[in-house]
């Protein structure tokens, strides 16, 4: 039988190696909580993890944006906790940008017009933001956008129109025009945070 004083020490080697008191994921339920711990004990192997529905979408992840905070699940040898789980008005589009520094007013209703023809006519609007668009986004998808990322003018605008309708935005003030094709119905994309946890078989 092991004396009450060597078993002590026991249990005090244990958490010196580990770096990490026991029984600590039971008692993080907060994302503050989680970063705390983590900067108390770096080499606990705890990281804080975050998923999105409109981009992190394997099969593996789908069921979790359906579990409430606090549930646990595992992975190989890791256990994850889910801490919280938000939902946000998310909105996608692609577009083609004219410069209004480069085009006069004339030039780009121009190529507004034609622009559109070409997608009613049948052209695929990829194929149209490779001919026209003047910024760096070579496919013109925004990805999901939340309430406030973009300039108010273009999220108004996104806002008012359906899945499937092309229309214009103008932004003179900083001589941005542009066409715009809604190519997502609005929803709520929901961001988990996790924490992983690493187990110690």
């Amino acid at each position: 039988m092991i004396k009450p004083a060597l078993l002590t020490i026991l249990v005090l080697i244990s958490l010196i190696s580990t770096g990490q008191p026991a029984n600590d994921a039971d008692k993080i339920k907060t994302i503050s909580q989680a970063r705390r711990f983590i900067a108390k004990y770096p080499k606990a192997g705890y990281k804080l993890l975050t998923i999105n529905s409109g981009i992190d979408t394997s099969e593996i992840l789908l069921p979790l944006y359906n579990k409430p905070p606090g549930s646990i699940f595992h992975i190989d040898s890791d256990s994850y906790k889910i801490l919280q789980l938000d939902s946000t008005l998310s909105f996608r589009v692609n577009y083609i940008y004219l410069d209004g520094s480069q085009l006069s007013s004339k030039q780009i209703d121009s190529l507004r017009k034609e622009v559109i023809s070409k997608y009613n006519g049948g052209a695929k609007f990829f194929d149209l933001v490779q001919q026209y668009n003047m910024d760096a986004n070579i496919s013109g998808d925004t990805n999901w956008f939340t309430e406030g990322m973009m300039v108010k003018e273009f999220e108004d605008a996104v806002k008012g129109h359906k899945k499937g309708e092309i229309f214009t935005v103008d932004i003179p003030g900083n001589k941005w025009y542009h066409v715009v094709l809604k190519t997502f119905d609005d929803t709520y994309i929901k961001t988990a945070t996790i924490l992983k946890i690493k187990d110690s078989k």
